[in-house]
């Protein structure tokens, strides 16, 4: 029925181009009615038959355009590969032992200067002996037609994708400092953390906080030579990284389709709510979608390119990512589903041809990996103290409930519908239950995905394919029963997710080129005459529907853009910064802290505890105490006895609003004793500040 269906479509859109327009204005708008509906909560039959009818409709009558970029396998390259190999095995398994026999020093937890210079000194001359082998060689990359690497540096994508890093960066810098006010539960362990690198403690893993892989640390104590430690510094490290990924994406939707795709998913992710979201939070997952961009761009270069250092390099990012977030642990399994999709194809090169780039991979991760993995043999349920808790889940440990078939099929329910129907809940990464997409990007996935889905044997379309849906499972697995979809969990599928979102506007544009090929290049005159006094001047304007056409798909473009832009901007510094905690972005822990620094005696302010009230260990980050400084939050008011006996002549005291017997010992403790309410936006009380004096 399909097949039927896709040739009458593709009969009809040959005979007469211009109704391809009218149905790609059919689908749209079916696509826009179903998630309007979806939006409104009316979660039914119709709102996602629409959806469908969309997907199917928008692939029968675009699924011929043709935008990959041809891998050019180079099979006299591949072919090589093992020759190549062979004749630099020595050097490279001696700079890859060098670099194994740096990790003996890695003991205790801890880099030591003379392992790292071993370990990364062999690595990185094993990458490099690698290119230069391929250049001796004369291997060159050599493009596609019409997908040059080349080109001026001020050429027209070359300045949108500055346009794309300009328009990220404002919407992951502007307000920083402010929004997020509130550290949040795990941030102070990160600040922790990086006070133990700026001291001279180079771990290796992180243990505390049930473990954590270090990369992301070590990029803030790198920021902290520009910067002294803070909320904000580990914020901006987040944030740049977010920023980073934004160029990184462009690279990858080029290496497979074209600079216009590259551009046009760049300014997706630029305008994405929901990695703005991440890369404004100071959490180590903003390197996730980074590393799994990186890993699909040098796998898919290296299957294009054929040369044993892109495989190389693959595996570099392969094991490096393995030291970012815990969800990269699916990355490898992903990559190895995508490839076996890939050569199922028929498209791809022979397996026997691939084996020694991809053993160069593999033996490049593992490196790379080493001295992570050297600390999970030793420490092994530290190592997997995070990843048990997730197996426990699965178990039903947790949750009283065993995975079975019917949740596990429930679980890929909610998380497939995270990016257009309900998403996290927890109001420090989203407004409660929203999609984790834009509106324009929500629907924009729906025909992206099935467009590729129809041309999953093109090009390296199952290596996109196989990533975003292979990402969803870390999500999907550790869902307690009626969770919702978790930003974290599932922040590995951005990347290839938006290069979907990006193949309906970029397939759209294509075919209005080839409806402006029937005609002229300039077609219509007009004929301007203006009389004066003593002469006449006349102006002839030629406008062509070719150039016409073109021009209305940019606009069409820019206008999927600009939609999404204004909602996301909407999004975040509107209707999240309001849902924040504790309430419009305020955070109690920093307000408190302020109120001691404005004290001036830190050693004289105390905090009374009160059930969830507010963190101490943020009250700490944001007073910037180290780890040996004693804290100042107690239980307790009892005279005779701390922090009462420790007063000697005056002294600040923060008390719960509801602690009126606190408030009340105080005041018959001391001479004096003036109280202040602070108060949240909106009139609630958040704290009281007693100041005394004997």
């Amino acid at each position: 029925m399909l097949g039927r269906l896709r040739q009458s479509v593709a009969k009809v859109t040959e005979s007469r181009p211009g109704w391809s327009l009218v149905l790609a204005a059919v689908c749209y708008a079916l696509a826009a009615f179903g998630q309007a509906r979806l939006d409104r909560r009316i979660i039914d039959g119709l709102a996602f038959l629409a959806l469908a009818a969309a997907a199917v409709l928008f692939a029968a009558a675009f699924g011929g355009i043709h935008q990959e970029r041809r891998a050019g396998h180079h099979s006299e390259r591949l072919s090589s590969m093992a020759a190549e190999l062979s004749r630099s095995r020595g050097p490279l398994f001696a700079l890859w032992g060098i670099a194994l026999l740096g990790c003996l020093d890695f003991g205790r937890n801890r880099f030591r200067a003379v392992g790292l210079w071993l370990w990364l000194g062999g690595l990185l001359l094993s990458l490099g002996w690698m290119y230069l082998n391929a250049r001796l060689a004369g291997a060159r990359q050599q493009p596609a037609a019409g997908c040059s690497d080349k080109g001026s540096l001020f050429s027209p994508r070359h300045l949108l994708l500055l346009a794309a890093v300009v328009i990220g960066a404002w919407l992951r810098l502007n307000r920083l400092d402010i929004i997020p006010a509130d550290i949040g539960w795990d941030l102070p362990y990160n600040y922790t953390d990086v006070l133990a690198i700026q001291r001279g403690e180079y771990s290796i893993f992180f243990p505390a906080n049930m473990g954590r892989e270090g990369l992301f640390f070590y990029l803030i104590a790198l920021l902290t030579r520009f910067g002294e430690l803070s909320h904000f510094l580990i914020k901006l490290t987040s944030a740049l990284v977010g920023i980073a990924t934004i160029p990184a994406l462009y690279l990858l939707a080029t290496e497979l389709f074209s600079p216009a795709v590259g551009i046009t998913a760049a300014l997706l992710l630029a305008v994405n709510h929901w990695h703005i979201v991440l890369s404004r939070s100071g959490f180590r997952v903003i390197l996730l979608p980074l590393f799994v961009v990186l890993l699909l761009w040098t796998f898919s270069r290296a299957l294009r390119r054929g040369r044993l250092v892109d495989f190389g390099l693959c595996g570099l990012v392969l094991g490096l990512g393995m030291q970012t977030y815990t969800g990269f642990l699916f990355a490898p399994l992903a990559l190895g589903a995508g490839l076996i999709l890939y050569l199922l194809s028929g498209r791809g090169p022979r397996v026997r041809s691939l084996l020694p780039g991809l053993l160069t991979m593999a033996v490049v991760a593992v490196v790379a990996f080493a001295p992570l993995g050297r600390f999970a043999l030793e420490n092994r349920d530290v190592y997997l103290r995070r990843l048990g808790l997730q197996v426990e889940i699965v178990q039903g440990d947790r949750a009283g409930t065993h995975m079975t078939l019917p949740l596990l099929l429930e679980n890929a329910r909610t998380s497939l519908l995270m990016y257009n129907v309900y998403g996290d809940s927890n109001a420090r990464f989203n407004v409660p239950g929203q999609r984790h997409f834009g509106f324009v990007s929500a629907i924009l996935l729906v025909l992206g995905l099935a467009y590729a889905l129809r041309r999953w044997r093109t090009g390296r379309n199952a290596l996109l394919i196989a990533l975003f849906l292979v990402m969803i499972v870390p999500m999907t697995l550790a869902m307690v029963p009626h969770e919702m979809p978790n930003v974290f969990r599932g922040a590995g599928t951005i990347g290839p997710a938006l290069v979907l979102c990006a193949l309906p506007l970029t397939a759209l544009r294509e075919r209005l080129k080839q409806v402006g090929t029937a005609y002229p290049a300039w077609d219509v005159r007009c004929r301007l005459t203006a009389s004066f006094s003593d002469r006449g001047v006349t102006a002839a304007l030629q406008v062509g529907r070719r150039g016409a056409l073109a021009l209305l798909g940019l606009l069409l473009v820019g206008a999927f853009l600009m939609a999404e832009y204004q909602g996301s901007r909407k999004f975040y510094f509107d209707d999240f910064k309001d849902a924040l905690p504790d309430r419009q972005n305020v955070a109690i822990a920093q307000e408190i802290a302020r109120q001691i620094e404005g004290y001036g005696d830190p050693s004289s302010a105390f905090v009374k505890g009160w059930p969830y009230w507010f963190d101490g260990r943020a009250l700490r980050t944001y007073l910037r105490m180290a780890p040996e400084e004693p804290e100042h939050v107690f239980t307790d008011l009892i005279s005779g006895q701390p922090p009462l006996s420790q007063v000697r002549e005056r002294a600040l005291f923060i008390l719960h609003p509801a602690d009126s017997a606190g408030l009340e010992m105080l005041r018959s403790e001391f001479g004096r004793c003036v109280s202040v309410v602070h108060s949240l936006p909106g009139g609630v009380p958040a704290f009281v500040t007693v100041f005394v004096q004997r």
